[in-house]
């Protein structure tokens, strides 16, 4: 784990990172919103289990969670779920309704505490609503994004995320043409899909997000400090035109995993 930080009075973010050997570093994020009924947003990796449970603490006891987001259903979002689950019994989940049933796949989910939702949804945490929807890029078809109407911050999930030389948390410490290469190289790798898109239709998506007018964008893997959404949009919306992702073939990956055991 990172050192957690604060974007805004309400929103705490719960860091860690993945190094790739001669490549750069992944973040991942999970988030604290500090409304009247507090929210968990994803539940972080499951190897960094005591010091993300500690993380969270030093933000909001977990009993006082009345909602765990899980914003979709891939490991780096789900790894404490059952460990965050326990620690809070009066949290309702909050999640895709199919992503809830692969969940329950993996562990005995308790699915009475489920409380599905879908794009269009407005969840009431007390003092504001979170509205749902789906995120312009993604790699998982459960995948739900949340607007804020009261702190303006939009959780992007995997979106606006980039592959980046370090570990950092806030924007303005990255030069633009390492932000903007690890910004498409991301895009490209996680949602290929996008080389088939129809510009406009793409396009229309991403002025629907630019329309809500968020005050900070937080994603699942970017910084989140100074995360403007004029310039992650700009960055994007160059995807569909960018080279597709190459991945490692197998001495590549070799070459990888020798650099991280020598590490």
């Amino acid at each position: 784990m990172d050192r957690s930080y604060q974007v805004s009075p309400d929103v705490h973010v719960l860091p860690t990172h993945l190094p790739i050997p001669g490549v750069g570093v992944i973040l991942v994020n999970s988030f604290v919103l500090l409304a009247r009924e507090p929210v968990l947003i994803d539940t972080g990796l499951a190897i960094d289990r005591a010091d993300f449970m500690a993380a969270l603490e030093a933000v909001v006891d977990p009993a006082d969670l009345r909602w765990v987001w899980i914003t979709h259903d891939d490991s780096d979002h789900t790894g404490n779920l059952e460990a965050v689950m326990s620690a809070a019994p009066r949290a309702k989940l909050l999640t895709h309704a199919l992503g809830a049933l692969r969940l329950s796949t993996s562990w005995p989910l308790p699915l009475e505490r489920v409380h599905a939702i879908t794009s269009g949804d407005r969840i009431d945490v007390g003092d504001r609503s979170l509205v749902v929807s789906r995120p312009p890029l993604f790699d998982n078809p459960t995948s739900l994004a949340a607007h804020d109407t009261k702190s303006g911050t939009y959780f992007s999930v995997d979106a606006f995320g980039a592959i980046l030389p370090s570990a950092v948390e806030d924007l303005a410490d990255l030069a633009l043409p390492d932000l903007v290469g690890g910004m498409i190289t991301w895009a490209t790798f996680d949602s290929p899909w996008t080389h088939l898109t129809d510009r406009s239709r793409f396009a229309k998506v991403l002025d629907d997000v630019r329309a809500l007018a968020p005050s900070q964008v937080c994603s699942s893997h970017l910084p989140a400090r100074n995360a403007r959404l004029d310039r992650l949009i700009e960055v994007v919306g160059s995807v569909p035109d960018a080279d597709p992702f190459s991945p490692p073939n197998g001495a590549a990956f070799a070459a990888i995993v020798a650099q991280m055991r020598a590490g």
